[in-house]
């Protein structure tokens, strides 16, 4: 993840950039955590991405963190319509669940999609932080697309 300082300037939305950077990271994060609203919290940072004129700062951060939230909201429907196929779907299949047989492959598709979650929350984490900090992180193959995204 290669990264390079900024330098402290203001957004087109009264505020300054780092914080703005700041705000679409935190949103993100939260609205990631609540369930089925994690599958449209990419669209905060496309409000911003939208809303900046001037930072191209806030625009390539705001891309890369909706990104992020893309990838965060495949993986979550994919986990969801595994967890839907495991699920008992007849009288037969309900009887195995309840005596205990078959809500392992659930519980661990489950747990593969915390993790997920964890881990592209984390990476959100280290973007925002870098970014209060005035520094630019690229994510890997995230990062050059943002790039030229912010400069349009």
């Amino acid at each position: 993840m290669a990264g390079f300082a900024i330098q402290p300037h203001r957004s087109s939305l009264g505020m300054d950039a780092n914080i703005a950077v700041l705000i679409i990271a935190a949103a993100m994060i939260v609205m990631s955590w609540i369930p089925y609203a994690s599958w449209i919290a990419f669209a905060v940072p496309i409000v911003f991405f939208v809303l900046e004129k001037e930072s191209r700062f806030v625009k390539f951060a705001a891309f890369q963190i909706c990104a992020v939230g893309v990838v965060r909201a495949v993986v979550a429907i994919i986990i969801q319509i595994i967890i839907w196929i495991l699920t008992p779907k007849n009288i037969y299949s309900a009887a195995r669940y309840l005596s205990g047989r078959g809500w392992g492959a659930i519980l661990a598709v489950s747990t593969i999609g915390y993790i997920i979650t964890a881990a592209l929350s984390l990476v959100v984490i280290y973007v925002g932080y870098k970014a209060y900090t005035y520094k630019q992180v690229e994510l890997p193959i995230i990062g050059p697309i943002a790039k030229k995204m912010s400069e349009k």
